[in-house]
This record gives C-alpha cells, structure tokens and sequence, in this order.
C-alpha cells in the first residue's frame, strides 16, 4: 500500500528528525510520527473484501502479522480478562447508568459489559462486516465509520473510550477534539495506547531486542507518544487532569483524561448499582472471581519472583560451588606442589647444611691463613715503617744534594760565562790588532819600496830565478 510520506507532527511541528527507517521523531512532544500511515480518507471502508480495516483485517491480518486470535476467538477471550479489566476502571470514575462510547469496539464484548453493568453503552467500527458481527454477538448498538461522520448530540456523552485506537487515528487532533465537544463537562476520555519511552534509541532498541519495536507498526499505528506527549495532547484539549492507571501490558500506557479533579468511587459504591440488577450481579459475580484470579496471579507473581530470586540465587550459589570446587582442585594442586617444593627444599637445606659445615671448615681455615696473614702483614707494615724512614732520609738528603747541584750549576754557568766574556774580548783585541797590521800593510803595499820589490820578484819571476816566496 502506497502512503504519502508525512512531515507533520499531530503539535504542528514540521521541523521532524529521522528515528528508524520507517518514524520521524518530534523534538517538541517527544512523538513518533510515520512516514507512510493511512490517511483520514481511508479510515471510510468502501471495499470490505480489500479496504485495510475491512473484514480481512480482523479475520487474517492480525493473526499472520502479529500472531494475535481473530475477531471470533477474541470475543471470548478478551471477556474475562481485558473487558473487566477496563471495566473495573471505568467504574472507579463513573458509574450506570453514565452513557458511555466505545471508539474502536471490535467484537464488541466491552460494549456489551458496559451494558450488562448498567451503562447506556453503544460501540463505533469502520468495518461494515465488524459491526454486524459485533451486533449479532452481542446485540448492542454499534456505529459505523469514522467518529466525525456521526450524528451525535454533543455534550451527550459521559465517557469516551479507546483502547489501542488513538494510535491509529491519522489527525488525533481532529478526532479527539469532536469526541471532546461530544462530553459532558465532567466527562472523561479512558486511553489504553503504546508507551514510547522517550530517550531511548532506535539502535539500542534493535540492540536490546525490545518489545516496543514490535509496536512500530508503521501504516497503522501512526502517532507513537510518550507520557510527555500525551498530557501536552490532552492538555491542548482543555483536558488537564491526567490519571495514569497500571497497564495491562508493559509496552501500554493506561490512563484517564479529565476537565474536573478526579472523585473515584469506592468498592463499595461500585457494587451498590451493580447489584440493582440481575446482569449488573453477573457482572459483579465475575469482577469478585476476577479479584480472587488477581490476588491469585499477584501471589503467582510473587512466587515466581521468589522462585527466580531463589533459582538466581540457587545459580550463584551453583556458580560459587563451582568456583570454589576449582579453587580447591587449584589449591590440592598447589598443596601437591607445594609438598614437592618443599621435599626438593628439605633435600637442598640437607645438601646447603652439609655445604654450610665444609664452608665453615674452610672459613676457620681461611680465619687461621687469615692471621698468618696479618702477621706477615704486621711484620710487612714494620718494615715498610723502617723503608718508609729511610725513604724519608733518601729525598731529604737528594733535596740537599739537588740544591747542591743547582748552585754548582749556577756557578758553572757564571764561569762560563766569564770565561765566553774574556774570550770574547781577547778575539775582539786580536781583530783590532789584526785590522791595524792590514792596515800597515796596506801602507807598506802603497810604499816605493813595496813597489820595487814588486817588480823585483815579477823579474825573477821573467827570467826563471826563484823567488823569495817559493
């Protein structure tokens, strides 16, 4: 089936955010909208062999989708349980013979309930097959179609119920609001829906495989709200007294909407108008046993809260049992081990005792080498005493033996340099006296007679007579 998808929350809000593949979610009521549920238009069945709330919704659909009985089990099954169980609730807030409305009626055993206790009650269906069926069951007044198409006088009614419809209306508003204009100024809306339990992802959702998921039932169930959400709607109705009653069902929420404070009415007065009448003590006869099967349940429920409490406790015990065994089997281990250790270190204490008795043999045999040692050590340190003395007398006496020989040297050193003096000046006399013969020499080389004793020997020289030179 084809849907428009949707961008609008039941607030007006049109600013919604992806929550899972087939909501959106809405930040100002905390509501789960769908993309794809039915419209207003086809709430009208036209076609009761295929429209989506005809006759095959009642007879199949729900047993192949979600596994619950059809409509002809369910008008046995659902009398005894959630029949007087929205009954006992409705009659806490108001008693026969308030005239009452049922909004999506079903088989229309509740309707019928509501008659045998007394109430004016009629049922409103889409389904022309359903209505006919819930009237040939139980023979009471049942509508059909849509609320807003109906004919009813307003502020005619004292209740308004809706068990599991409210979130299947396409525009909430639009029908609440006509129901609302249809009550008496005292009267009270009773809603049994989904809880969407705000905060809570889609994927930790999937992840903890929670029942709600089973609920988001996109073509039908259209307008998933929290509690939040809930008294927000019912508040804009002028409805601002809320009343949350324990649910059937964990994933339900179960409450009561009203103008007016809440006066509910005791066991006591409830019983009083029902037994004004032969069906009302019927009634009263099966709320009695119902009372007796829910202590019975609780007691049921508490005992098997005990009995998993004990069996939880029965498994940790188990488990300690189990942990303690292996902490025994470990410490037995460990106490073998141990014994082994311990043999192993009996037999190395024998072996380091034996070992222990040769150490100390050879340590009184090292203390006996020790004192010959320190003798030798005693007698070693005197002698180096007396070495050391003469050591002392040595380096006094090369001190004054090296201070002998710096003086020798210092005097050596001045005679030296005295005599290198005298030297000096005698080689400085000869080279004047030898400069005074060259220059007499150079005198007697430019005399006459030098000259002639020049020629002289060159004569010689001429005629082969040896000279004086050779």
């Amino acid at each position: 089936m084809t849907q428009t998808l949707r961008h609008i929350c039941w607030c007006g809000n049109t600013e919604l955010t992806e929550f899972s593949p087939d909501y959106l979610a809405c930040s100002q009521c905390g509501t789960l909208v769908s993309k794809t549920g039915l419209r207003a238009e086809q709430l009208r069945i036209k076609d009761d062999n295929h429209d989506f709330y005809g006759k095959e919704y009642w007879l199949s659909y729900q047993t192949e989708h979600y596994g619950f009985p059809d409509i002809r089990q369910r008008a046995r099954q659902d009398l005894p349980e959630r029949c007087l169980y929205w009954l006992r609730t409705l009659m806490a807030y108001k008693l026969p013979p308030a005239k009452v409305l049922e909004l999506g009626c079903a088989h229309g055993g509740f309707v019928a309930m509501m008659g045998w206790a007394g109430f004016d009650a009629m049922g409103l269906e889409l389904s022309p097959w359903v209505v006919e069926f819930a009237q040939q069951t139980f023979n009471m007044p049942i509508l059909l179609g849509p609320l807003e198409d109906q004919q009813l006088e307003p502020e005619s009614f004292d209740a308004i119920v809706l068990y599991d419809v409210m979130e299947h209306l396409p525009d909430p508003v639009a029908t609440m609001s006509h129901g609302a204009s249809l009550l008496k100024e005292d009267g009270i809306f009773i809603v049994q829906m989904p809880n969407y339990e705000e905060g809570k992802t889609y994927s930790e959702m999937v992840a903890q495989k929670d029942h709600f998921l089973k609920l988001m039932q996109p073509i039908e169930h259209i307008h998933l709200l929290s509690r939040r959400g809930v008294s927000q709607f019912f508040k804009n109705l002028g409805f601002e007294f809320l009343q949350f009653e324990q649910q059937l069902f964990d994933y339900d929420m179960f409450f009561v909407a009203s103008r007016q404070p809440f006066v509910p009415y005791t066991d006591e007065q409830i019983s009083y108008y029902l037994l004004k009448s032969q069906s009302g003590r019927m009634v009263q006869a099966l709320l009695d046993k119902s009372s007796d099967f829910n202590k019975l349940k609780f007691q049921y429920q508490n005992i098997q809260v005990q009995y998993q409490t004990i069996e939880t406790r029965r498994a940790e015990l188990l488990k300690i049992i189990e942990q303690q065994g292996q902490e025994i089997a470990s410490l037995r281990s460990q106490v073998s081990a141990t014994v082994t250790d311990l043999q192993q270190t009996k037999s190395q204490l024998i072996q380091a005792h034996s070992d222990l008795q040769h150490t100390q043999s050879q340590l009184n045999q090292s203390n006996l080498d020790l004192q010959d040692t320190q003798s030798q050590l005693n007698q070693s340190n005197s002698e180096n005493e007396q070495t050391q003395s003469q050591l002392t007398q040595i380096h006094s006496h090369l001190q004054h033996t090296q201070s002998q020989l710096a003086q020798s040297q210092e005097k050596i050193q001045n005679f030296q340099q005295n005599q290198l003096q005298q030297i000096q000046n005698q080689l400085n006399e000869a080279k004047a006296k030898l400069k005074v013969i060259n220059v007499e020499i150079a005198a007697m080389k430019t005399s006459k007679f030098w000259k002639l004793r020049s020629l002289w020997f060159k004569f010689k020289g001429f005629v082969g007579l040896p000279t004086d030179n050779e």
